[in-house]
């Protein structure tokens, strides 16, 4: 097994970097100051062998207080955590916070180790074990096996380096399907190659030569190189410490912090949904407002907690709260994270990310507390419908699988079983598909129905709304094909109905008042009148809002010349069919002659030859039209 990352924890100078060095012979302190001052100041890295073949990657972490911040970068994706406790001095006040970070983050699996045996007796080693035991009390580690070592003379160092191959078939290995992510804890440049990135692969697979994003500044990297355990591969999987070549990419345009993942699988948010829990031992307290240290995977922010059911979070307690940051992050859902007191720094609890990109939300707001609830099942199914329910009215895809660690056949399983469920809808344009929860679904045709029936009252001369005036007069985004699906599933469910571009409520016809049926006699005199061309102003005088217009116009009853006259159709089509028989006999017509034929004036026999020819009719050569 190959896929697996030991991490240490433990106090300064406890021994972490020499036990490394015992179990692997690497030194992982790799800075001059580290090697000055003999202690950790920033992340070691190595791999150890087994001879079983099997390899594990190594994180060392600094134990010094004023050096947490790299410790915290150091914690994301270890499978397996080697505690240290030095028999000389027992738990200590780092030993206790690493432990409480550690229980934090979530990690499950540990040895503990008690270093430096050869400078105690066997009953100072009893009595540091007790210790040990009465402080690890409802952790992680409180049944772990207490491995007793000197890095110094090698005594129990191949007997550890079994307990850890044990471990390691006891840990639920890393998906390697999931959408591919990294998050960077060290950029450095090498002479010859360019800029290389390390980190632990937590999700997925990076390939060689993969085009993939750097979060949160969505920039596309090229994979131009990958190595694992100091060699040349052409992956990087789930549980594996890899070093990335990228191509083109200056070392100054990336930081600790930033996420390596597959294009278009995270979202970039200053604002995060979370469980909060302060830790019990702290005598700190969290209010509304309180700013705070935030630290998730490899990065860092400042920021400020709003609570969603009470004015403060004191030691021991929990709820749920959003978190805004003073800068962009990534991150995904279930993702783990620890919160320090502003000033001065110190870990005072953390908890679980359970939206990574919410809407923003008040302070002392009990329907968002509820909504978070709902988002923190154990049913990853219910997870994902309370999910649909916040976001917006429409929710694509690719939206969803940036906020949960899913292979696309899982999620594309997920919500078929939510549809098939009638529990949300489906649409889809040409690009992507998108989801509403059923409610909103109801809700919103109930809006829509509303403002048809509305539109159809007050026109009731219209055949129905245009459908970009409907979309644009409920004040919902959408895009022009999705509404137009979400119109044609109205109409199947008899809620409208649709002709051409005109939406209407299912039983409305077009039909005249009072009012306007005697303004529509009095129009159809006028038609009736002289030449039986009218000037479009006459008409209007007796339709003061157009109504009675449009809807001749639409019953195909009138046509509109040049946007000044008013003519019969029926008439128009008499003097069309005069016209053509006028050219089939002389093959051309002049303005003076189709005023005769016509019998009207000069003017209007010009406007209705442009007519013509607008119709591609007629065609007009200098003073005469012929047959197109």
């Amino acid at each position: 097994m190959s896929n697996f990352i030991i991490g240490t924890a433990g106090h300064i100078d406890h021994g972490k970097t020499s036990l490394i060095k015992a179990l692997t012979g690497f030194e992982t302190d790799r800075l001059k100051e580290e090697k000055e001052r003999g202690i950790s100041i920033d992340l070691g890295f190595s791999y150890i062998e087994f001879p079983d073949g099997s390899k594990a990657g190594i994180i060392d972490v600094p134990g010094h207080e004023k050096f947490l911040n790299n410790m915290l970068s150091g914690v994301v994706g270890m499978d397996l955590i080697l505690f240290v406790v030095a028999a000389d001095e027992g738990v200590m006040p780092q030993t206790v916070e690493h432990l409480n970070i550690l229980n934090l983050i979530g990690v499950k699996n540990g040895i503990i180790v008690m270093t430096k045996s050869d400078m105690v007796d066997d009953d100072m080693l009893e009595l540091v074990a007790d210790d040990i035991r009465e402080s690890f009390k409802d952790t992680f580690l409180e049944n772990a096996k207490i491995a007793i070592v000197s890095s110094k003379t090698g005594a129990g160092i191949e007997d550890l380096k079994v307990d850890i191959r044990l471990a390691m078939n006891e840990v639920k290995p890393r998906s390697a399907d999931k959408p591919a992510r990294l998050p960077i804890d060290r950029v450095f440049t090498l002479k010859g190659i360019g800029t290389v990135i390390t980190g632990t692969v937590i999700e997925g697979t990076i390939r060689l030569n993969d085009e993939m994003s750097l979060f949160p500044q969505n920039s596309i990297q090229r994979v131009r190189n990958i190595q694992v355990h100091n060699k040349n591969q052409d992956t990087a999987s789930a549980g594996q410490r890899a070093a990335i070549n990228l191509a083109s990419t200056a070392k100054n345009d990336i930081s600790r912090g930033e996420v390596l993942a597959e294009k278009d699988s995270m979202h970039i948010s200053n604002m995060m949904d979370v469980e909060l829990t302060m830790l019990s031992d702290t005598t700190r307290s969290i209010r509304n407002g309180s700013r705070i240290h935030f630290f998730v995977g490899t990065a860092e922010a400042i920021g400020s907690v709003v609570l969603f059911d009470r004015k403060d979070l004191e030691p021991g307690e929990k709820c749920f709260a959003q978190i805004r940051l003073d800068k962009y992050l990534s991150a995904k859902y279930g993702d783990r994270f620890i919160v320090r007191f502003y000033s001065p720094l110190e870990t005072i609890g953390g908890g679980t990310i359970i939206d990574p990109n919410p809407s923003k939300k008040k302070a002392l707001n009990l329907s968002a507390k509820a909504l978070c609830q709902k988002k923190l099942q154990p049913d990853l199914e219910s997870v994902i419908l309370s999910y649909v329910e916040e976001h917006g009215d429409f929710i694509a895809m690719s939206s969803i699988r940036k906020t949960f660690s899913l292979s696309s056949i899982d999620i594309g399983d997920m919500m078929r079983k939510l549809a098939d469920g009638n529990l949300i809808m489906e649409f889809s344009d040409n690009e992507n598909a998108y989801y509403i929860h059923r409610d909103k679904y109801h809700r919103l045709c109930e809006l829509i129905s509303k403002e048809i029936k509305l539109y159809n009252n007050k026109f009731n001369l219209k055949p129905g709304i245009n459908k970009e005036t409907l979309m644009k007069n409920i004040r919902i985004e959408f895009n022009l094909t999705l509404f137009n699906k979400l119109l044609v599933r109205m109409k199947e469910e008899g809620l409208i109905k649709i002709s051409n571009e005109f939406v209407s409520s299912p039983d409305f016809s077009m039909s005249l008042n009072d009012r306007q049926t005697l303004a529509l006699n009095r129009i159809n005199d006028l038609l009736g009148q002289e030449d039986r061309i009218v000037k479009k102003e006459s008409v209007m005088e007796l339709d003061k809002d157009g109504l009675i217009l449009d809807y001749l116009i639409y019953d195909k009853r009138v046509e509109i010349i040049n946007n000044e006259f008013v003519i019969n159709i029926s008439l128009l089509n008499d003097i069309k069919d005069a016209i053509i028989d006028y050219l089939d006999k002389h093959q051309q017509i002049t303005a003076a002659e189709a005023r005769d034929l016509i019998g009207t004036s000069r003017k209007k026999a010009i406007l209705i030859l442009e007519y013509l020819d607008m119709k591609k009719i007629t065609k007009r050569n200098e003073d005469f039209r012929t047959l197109l």
